[in-house]
């Protein structure tokens, strides 16, 4: 499903997708962004510390 993310910390996360490639983001508190279904991907923790975000899924 597309969903919507929205950052409850502000950081840095690592995107993996299923190719192996890799990205980083950073992302702010509050700050939100969208992305349609089909996107697998891990996300990695780039912090020195716990980072949490909200994720909103559209059916």
């Amino acid at each position: 499903m597309d969903y919507v993310i929205v950052p409850l910390n502000t950081g840095k996360l690592k995107l993996v997708d299923e190719e192996g490639n890799e990205s980083k983001v950073d992302l702010t508190t509050g700050i939100s962004y969208f992305r349609r279904k089909g996107i697998a991907h891990d996300v990695i923790n780039c912090n020195d510390y716990d980072f949490s975000f909200l994720e909103v899924e559209f059916k």
